[in-house]
C-alpha cells in the first residue's frame, strides 16, 4: 500500500511544481482554464483524441504547449507524447487514462489556490 502512497505524494509534488512554474508566466490564466477543462475532454472524447487536440494547439498556445511538456515529463516520454500514447496497448491505455486523470485532478486542485484569477482563457 506505501507504493500507491508514495505514488500520490510524486503525483502531488510534481502537480505543484507544474503550476508553480506556469504561475510566473504570462499566460497563467490559460493554463488554469485548459487544466481544468482537459479531465472532461479526456472522458468525452478519449486520451487520444484529446492529446491529439492539445498537440495541435500547442504551436499556439503556450499554455497547451507548456501542458503537453509536463505531460511528457511526467511520464518521462523520450519520444513524441501523443504517438507513445496512441501506441499503447489498451490496458496500457486505459491506465495511462487513470493516471492522467489522477494527475489532472491534482493540477486542478494547485491551480485553483495558486493561479489568480478565473481562469476561463480570457
Amino acid at each position: 500500500m506505501s507504493g500507491i502512497k508514495d505514488l500520490a505524494q510524486k503525483r502531488s509534488q510534481f502537480a505543484y511544481g507544474c503550476v508553480s512554474d506556469a504561475n510566473k508566466k504570462s499566460f497563467k490564466k490559460d493554463y488554469k482554464s485548459y487544466v481544468k477543462k482537459i479531465p472532461m475532454m479526456i472522458l468525452t472524447n478519449g486520451l487520444g483524441a484529446t492529446f491529439a487536440f492539445i498537440y495541435s494547439k500547442k504551436k499556439k498556445s503556450e499554455a497547451y504547449e507548456l501542458i503537453y511538456k509536463q505531460v511528457g515529463d511526467w511520464f518521462e516520454i523520450e519520444e513524441d507524447l501523443v504517438k507513445w500514447i496512441i501506441d499503447q496497448k489498451s490496458p496500457q491505455y486505459r491506465a495511462t487514462t487513470n493516471e492522467l486523470l489522477a494527475l489532472f485532478n491534482w493540477l486542478k486542485r494547485f491551480a485553483d489556490g495558486m493561479i489568480e484569477g478565473d481562469g476561463d482563457g480570457d
